[in-house]
């Protein structure tokens, strides 16, 4: 393992928990389910840092393992974190059962397309609607800053997932250290956004 990778990973790891935390602190206090799916969603993604941090050895249980643990990150995290952003900017107030069953549409969906090969092709269009909604649910944020900083999180997001990552639109460019960092930065800036965003419905 290069410093590189361990850096960026530990890193990531670092983001996803800090966001986490801040999410769960408001659904704590203010009963809001979308945040506790963000949380929930970095929980997936920490999962993911640990396995390529402590899974090396080449048994077959533990690279399922380590393969689950980015399957979740990636195919699930991602767009249900995004989710949680659009039903935080409308202020939908979507319901345990909801979230639950978008969760396995997800997973649904996932299992599909592999199946039918068309895998690469699904990651990149989830991630361009995760993007796309994270947009468009700070877009609606009446603060011209919670705006900019969401809007650049969302930035970095693409850049992870579209430029530098698995998924990329840019072959060439695809670095999965790099990934790793954007994917990073993004979760930071979106936890800065939390306080603003995530207000009781009423």
């Amino acid at each position: 393992m290069s410093i590189l990778f361990i850096s960026s990973n530990i890193a990531l790891l670092i983001c996803a928990l800090l966001l986490a935390g801040r999410s769960y602190q408001i659904f704590e206090q203010q009963a809001h389910k979308a945040c506790m799916v963000i949380s929930l969603s970095c929980t997936f993604i920490v999962c993911s840092c640990a396995g390529a941090l402590l899974i090396h050895q080449q048994d077959q249980d533990l690279v399922t393992l380590k393969r689950i643990f980015d399957n979740l990150a990636y195919y699930a995290a991602i767009p249900l974190l995004a989710s949680a952003f659009v039903d935080i900017a409308w202020k939908y107030d979507w319901s345990k059962p909801a979230w639950g069953r978008w969760l396995l549409a997800l997973f649904a969906l996932f299992e599909l397309t592999r199946r039918a090969e068309f895998g690469a092709q699904y990651s990149q269009i989830m991630a361009t609607v995760s993007i796309a909604a994270l947009v468009i649910s700070f877009i609606k944020s009446p603060s011209t800053r919670t705006q900019s900083i969401g809007i650049t999180a969302a930035g970095f997001m693409a850049t992870s997932l579209l430029i530098f990552g698995s998924a990329s639109i840019l072959p060439h460019y695809q670095n999965n250290d790099f990934s790793t960092l954007s994917l990073a930065a993004a979760l930071l800036i979106l936890t800065g956004t939390l306080p603003k965003q995530a207000k009781p419905n009423h």
